[in-house]
């Protein structure tokens, strides 16, 4: 063979490699045959294709590993095939392979030697549940499979670190559980785990779980709000709402939520795997009570109590008569209706164990045993309940007492600060009876208070008054200042009064000082009063005492020398003239009343007579001391002056009668 026949038949050959290469690229893998479990007696072949193989039909062969006869297994469209156990393939030797059919195209995959029964390829853990304590982590999955003593795979990492790489971890376990230890107890992990036969030959690694995230756990409870809308018809809208913890700790947070709503039954209603942080129920006027806790993947919180009191009343209702059934809207059916009732032992919070009617004959019969189970002067709340239309509702609720009595326990002891006490006023402050010793509804509170005498006296000045039930302070007013009180304090039922609780006090005596300058402002006032006064009298002094006139007539020589010892003057209060010779007197004749002033002169020490006529309307004068009162009778031919009377009134009552005897101008001092 010369050199250019060589070269041409080894590029052929290198062309039919290549060309071969092609192909057998496109072929379906080696063919991987095992079991699931040990004791499964179906075997699964699967193989890997390409994409451009996915609408290709495959066939599995197998032959004994020194024979050359085939026999075909099943074909299948998928690239596995489940192939049933028999004698020759879970004992012996065999090659398996698997043939690839598209169009006219055909291509064989490799050959594979194995002992079926020595494969056996376990399913990736199913249903992993997860638990964290501390820095441990305890992983479990459910083992339908029966599988025992395998070989668990984990590799993991922190959730912060996705760019690092996975840290395995290996351990031969005997339950479904493994527990990786000394992880940081505020880290978020990620994980995938595997498991693996340690009972066969040859034992396959099963798939890697899909990558699962470790959150931390819920340290602590949720906080749990809520609110309730009254709609004034027996339901009430009770909305709960609890806020979201923190991130780590917030991923994958869900709650588990339960709540006894209907009060005729015991059951629960339960609210699961609840994402959002509220909820919304309708509940009667009864108490609700439930629970709730958070969840996520690695454990759940502790739970947190919800109770919703009761809507009780807060005025007294009613006592239980021996001749009225109560309640009024108790209905048959206990599904329909029913009626709660129990103990208020401290008047607020309903006891654990309430007691519900069931219908055991008629309801006068039912309620008649209710009332016979009652004790006298104990609280009682009833509700009456029922359903519609899926809604629950109250339609009746009551506080009463089978009997009342008087409170057997005065108020408790004055709290601090016991009184606030001033100079006439106290402030007192106590605690209220408690429910079980009121005996009754408590009506009000007498407070009495008394003055204490001075001493070898008894008490005095006691007043008594009423405090409303529902306060616990009162007011104490007008008190006396430095007395001492004894204040006096009991509960009252419509049964009557009940214990006293008596403290004493004593008010505070008023300062010095304010005394001081209590009488100072007395004294200024009194001398504002006396200064007003006598202002108000001197601007109206002549509308209050009208100046009295005193004529002053002037003394003729001759009544002076025989008066010589009688120079006083003195006051007139009235002067009158009668004309007693006339009934109508002509008004020209009439007699006129002039006042001469007498002046003393400066030049000489003589006395010295100014004479002035003056009406009578002038006399009057403020000034009239010192003046002379001047008759001037007409003339003697006009008519008998016997006949003039003249009257000098005092204001000592005397009384002088005078007739004038001359025509002469006679003064008369007064």
């Amino acid at each position: 063979m010369d050199a250019k026949e060589h070269w041409f038949l080894q590029g052929f050959l290198v062309l039919a490699m290549v060309i071969a290469q092609g192909a057998t690229s496109k072929c379906p893998s080696s063919p991987l045959c095992y079991k699931k479990t040990e004791s499964a007696t179906i075997y699964t072949c699967e193989w890997e294709t390409s994409e451009s193989m996915k609408n290709a039909t495959y066939e599995l062969f197998y032959s004994r590993s020194n024979s050359t006869e085939s026999r075909s297994l099943g074909s299948s469209r998928k690239s596995y095939i489940c192939v049933q156990d028999n004698t020759v393939l879970n004992k012996a030797l065999v090659d398996i392979w698997v043939v690839a059919y598209m169009g006219n195209w055909r291509c064989q995959s490799l050959n594979t030697t194995v002992t079926l029964s020595e494969r056996v390829k376990y399913e990736a853990p199913q249903s992993m549940s997860m638990a964290r304590s501390s820095n441990n982590l305890t992983l479990s999955w459910d083992n339908k499979n029966g599988n025992k003593d395998a070989v668990i795979e984990v590799k993991f990492r922190r959730l912060e670190e996705t760019s690092g790489t996975w840290k395995t971890f290996k351990k031969e376990v005997k339950q479904a559980m493994v527990t990786l230890e000394n992880l940081q107890n505020e880290s978020v992990y990620e994980l995938q785990v595997r498991q693996m036969s340690k009972h066969v030959k040859h034992p396959l690694w099963s798939d890697w779980t899909p990558i699962l995230d470790v959150p931390t756990e819920i340290p602590n409870p949720p906080e749990v709000n809520w609110t309730v809308e009254d709609f004034n018809n027996g339901t009430r809208l009770l909305k709960l709402t609890w806020g979201t913890p923190p991130y780590p700790v917030s991923m994958q947070v869900n709650y588990n939520l339960s709540l006894h709503i209907w009060p005729c039954l015991l059951k629960r209603k339960n609210f699961t795997s609840v994402t959002t942080t509220e909820i919304s129920v309708y509940v009667t006027y009864s108490a609700v009570s439930g629970d709730i806790n958070a969840f996520n993947k690695v454990g759940k919180s502790s739970p947190t109590h919800i109770l919703v009191p009761a809507k009780h009343l807060t005025f007294p209702s009613k006592s239980w008569p021996n001749d009225r059934l109560i309640p009024l809207n108790y209905a048959h059916g206990f599904m329909k209706s029913c009626l709660e009732w129990y103990k208020l032992t401290d008047g607020e919070t309903r006891p654990e164990k309430v007691n519900r009617s069931k219908l055991n004959g008629t309801v006068e019969k039912k309620l008649k045993h209710i009332r016979e189970k009652m004790d006298d002067y104990v609280r009682y709340y009833y509700l009456v309940h029922k359903q519609t239309d899926g809604k629950p509702h109250s339609t009746e609720m009551c506080l009463m007492y089978k009997k009342e009595g008087a409170p057997s326990k005065a108020p408790d002891h004055f709290t601090a600060p016991i009184l606030n006490v001033t100079t006439n006023s106290a402030m007192l402050h106590w605690k209220p009876i408690p429910v079980p010793d009121q005996r009754g509804f408590l009506t009000h509170y007498e407070v009495c208070y008394t003055r204490r005498g001075p001493k070898n006296e008894s008490h005095i000045e006691t007043e008594c008054h009423n405090s409303f039930a529902s306060k616990t302070e009162y007011l104490v007013q007008n008190l006396t200042p430095g007395s001492i009180y004894y204040i006096h304090l009991a509960g009252a039922t419509a049964a009557g009064s009940g214990p006293t609780t008596t403290i004493e006090i004593a008010t505070k005596p008023l300062p010095q000082s304010v005394i001081g300058w209590i009488i100072a402002g007395i004294i200024v006032l009194i001398a504002i009063l006396i200064t007003v006064c006598l202002f108000i009298i001197k601007r109206h002094k002549r509308k209050i005492f009208p100046p009295i006139p005193r004529p002053v007539v002037a003394e003729s020589v001759n009544y002076r020398a025989r008066n010589q010892n009688m120079y006083e003057k003195e006051e007139v209060h009235e002067l009158q003239l009668h004309d007693n010779c006339s009934q109508e007197p002509n008004p020209e004749e009439a007699t006129v009343l002039e006042v001469s002033e007498t002046h003393e002169c400066e030049d000489t020490d003589e006395k010295c007579l100014r004479e002035s006529s003056t009406p009578v309307s002038d006399l009057l004068s403020p000034d009239y001391k010192g003046q002379v009162l001047r008759l001037e009778t007409p003339d003697s031919s006009q008519g008998e002056i016997d006949c003039m009377v003249t009257m000098l009134m005092y204001r000592n009552g005397l009384v002088f009668d005078m007739k004038a005897y001359s025509t002469e101008d006679v003064g008369i001092p007064l």
